[in-house]
């Protein structure tokens, strides 16, 4: 009888144990995922793909856009394909790293980038996720005093 019952709480803390940290690693792995369709998908220069995996936003980044999804998306890919037809795109990525910070999703990434033909590896740049629809997307790239291709990158319209 009390090894019954003690087998029976022991089920029952590890279901609450694996309820409590189910949203967590969900949110990461959606997170790690929507970076690497952004990322291989512009690598692959197919725009509106991984656009659908980029967080836009236009005032702030807690607030509903004004612009619509269409306007955003036409932006950011011309920005894309402006960047590249000026010599700078992503050619790889390498240690795509996703960590949970106060229950929300943010990352590091190794990028190989082509600077008017010469490779270049800007190591450690910051991956910011906003949510939308109940997925995590990439919204925001940072790297050193945001260089100019990475605020291209986001999706701050």
């Amino acid at each position: 009888m009390k090894k019954g019952i003690a087998f029976t709480a022991g089920i029952v803390l590890i279901g609450l144990i694996i309820m409590l940290l189910m949203p967590g690693i969900t949110d990461k792995s959606q997170a790690k995922s929507a970076a690497k369709e952004v990322l291989e998908n512009v690598i692959d220069q197919n725009y509106e793909k991984a656009f659908e995996s980029v967080y836009f936003y236009d005032r702030a980044t807690d607030l509903e856009p004004v612009i619509s999804y269409k306007d955003a998306k036409e932006e950011w890919i011309q920005r894309v394909k402006d960047l590249r037809n000026n010599g700078i795109y992503i050619v790889d990525y390498k240690r795509l790293r996703v960590v949970l910070d106060d229950t929300y999703p943010v990352g590091t990434v190794d990028l190989v980038l082509s600077m008017n033909g010469k490779k270049t590896v800007k190591e450690n740049v910051r991956l910011w996720f906003g949510e939308r629809d109940g997925k995590w997307k990439v919204g925001d790239l940072n790297y050193n005093k945001e260089e100019q291709w990475a605020k291209l990158l986001s999706g701050r319209m």
